[in-house]
C-alpha cells in the first residue's frame, strides 16, 4: 500500500466521539439531539374549541338555544350544557360538559335576549379532542436528529427548556501548498490565492460550527507533521 492509500484509509476510517452538554432551548438549533423527547402530557390536554362559536349538543342544533355562559380561552367552564342550552366559546377554550359540537359564530343567528339559533345544520363538530396531536409518553423527537427551527416548537410544547445535545466539534482548518497566498495578497507569477479554506470555514459556519484557521502550510513534510501533531491534541478534527 502506497503512502497516499494509507493516508486516504486513515481519513476514511477516522471517527470522533463527542461528549454531550445541555443547552438552553433556543441555542439548540442545528445541534444533534442526544436524548429522546417524550411527551409529558396529552396534547391538547383537554377537549378544546377549534374556533369562536357556540358549544352545544348536536341533537339540539335545530332548536333555539339559551346562552348560559361565555367561556374565554384559558378559563374553565362553570356550567354543564343541558337540552337546548349552549355556551359562547372562544378558540382554544375548554369544551363544557354535555356539549359535543361547536358551531361557528358566523353560523349564529341572534333571536332575542340570550337566545341564538344555528343556521348551518351540517356544521362539523369543530372540537379538538384531548390527545389527538399526541399522548403522554409518546416519543416526539428521537436521539440523533439534527434539531431544526420546526423542532423548537415541539421541544417547547414538551417543556424541554434545556436540551441534551452533542458538543460542537473543535475544528482546525489548514491550507497546504507553497503556491498559495492569502486573499489580501496579490499573487506573484506561479501563485494563487487560498480560496478553499475560506469556503470550508463558511460551510462550517452555516452549521453553527466555529473553526480555528491555521493558515497556509508550505509543502514541507516536517512542517506539516509538526502542525498536524499539535492540532490533533487540541481539536476533534
Amino acid at each position: 500500500m502506497n503512502q497516499y492509500s494509507k493516508v486516504l484509509l486513515t481519513i476514511e476510517s477516522a471517527s470522533i466521539s463527542l461528549t454531550t452538554e445541555k443547552v438552553p432551548l433556543l441555542e439548540s438549533v442545528n445541534r444533534v439531539l442526544q436524548e429522546n423527547i417524550v411527551a409529558d402530557m396529552d396534547m391538547p390536554p383537554f377537549n378544546k374549541s377549534a374556533m369562536d362559536g357556540y358549544a352545544c349538543r348536536k341533537a339540539d342544533l335545530e332548536n333555539e338555544l339559551e346562552v348560559i355562559e361565555t367561556i374565554q380561552a384559558g378559563k374553565l367552564p362553570t356550567k354543564s350544557i343541558d337540552k337546548n342550552q349552549c355556551a359562547k366559546i372562544m378558540t382554544g377554550a375548554a369544551i363544557p360538559k354535555g356539549a359535543d359540537c361547536v358551531f361557528m359564530v358566523e353560523d349564529c343567528e341572534s333571536i332575542s335576549g340570550n337566545k341564538v339559533k344555528c343556521t348551518n345544520l351540517k356544521t362539523k363538530d369543530n372540537i379538538c379532542e384531548k390527545g389527538e396531536d399526541y399522548k403522554k409518553g409518546d416519543i416526539l423527537l428521537t436521539k440523533g436528529m439534527k434539531i431544526t427551527p420546526a423542532h423548537i416548537g415541539i421541544l417547547a410544547g414538551a417543556g424541554a427548556t434545556e436540551v441534551l445535545v452533542s458538543k460542537m466539534p473543535k475544528i482546525d482548518v489548514f491550507a497546504t501548498g507553497t503556491e498559495l497566498v492569502e486573499p489580501a495578497s496579490k499573487p506573484a507569477l506561479g501563485q494563487i490565492r487560498n480560496s478553499n479554506s475560506y469556503q470550508i470555514i463558511a460551510q462550517l459556519q452555516t452549521l453553527g460550527i466555529s473553526t480555528n484557521y491555521g493558515g497556509i502550510i508550505f509543502d514541507d513534510i516536517n512542517l506539516i507533521s509538526e502542525k498536524f501533531s499539535k492540532s490533533v491534541k487540541a481539536n476533534d478534527i
